[in-house]
């Protein structure tokens, strides 16, 4: 098709003109936000979003940006995890739908144990570092990770034929 015939057949085409078809009109791409790029909550929705993320809030006590911003994503994920299930409950096993809500699925399920698996990770990290003794944790950054500094330092002082239980050895009485 040209373009002249494109402008022509656009003449007659002219899109909703009521207010009310203009609105519906306008919805037209959302059909169950699971593709869009901000997390959609209905106001009708918006109690039980807030106490799902109330919930999770006091169970993982997100601290600092980069907990609150796995947080986020974890909500989100969970979030739409639920919608899923909604959608998926009233659809026939038959439906094209069927197949895509389980990608989604598979998509946001995997969004949300990556994004617990990282949570766990930075606050265990965060829990070790604040156990470090103070000169250690000092020189150390917060992002590096506690048990690989203390297996390298372990490996180290092998290597350079350091044994810390010897010390403990020479002070315990001997077995009689």
């Amino acid at each position: 098709m040209s373009p002249a015939s494109n402008r022509s057949n656009a003449q007659f085409s002219t899109g909703p003109r009521t207010e009310e078809g203009k609105a519906r009109s306008s919805q037209n791409a959302l059909k169950h936000g699971l593709t869009a790029q901000q997390l959609v909550i209905k106001p009708e929705e918006q109690e039980a979003f807030e106490q799902l993320q109330a919930h999770y809030q006091a169970e993982i006590d997100p601290r600092g940006a980069l907990q609150q911003t796995l947080f986020d994503e974890l909500v989100a994920a969970a979030w739409n995890l639920r919608r899923v299930h909604i959608l998926q409950a009233g659809i026939d096993l038959l439906d094209p739908l069927s197949d895509r809500l389980a990608r989604h699925h598979t998509r946001f399920e995997r969004t949300f144990h990556r994004a617990l698996k990282a949570l766990q990770s930075l606050q265990t990290e965060a829990r070790l570092h604040a156990m470090l003794p103070p000169r250690v944790r000092l020189k150390t950054p917060f992002l590096a990770a506690p048990l690989v500094i203390a297996k390298r330092s372990q490996q180290r002082d092998q290597e350079h034929g350091y044994d810390p239980g010897r010390f403990n050895r020479q002070s315990a009485p001997a077995a009689a």
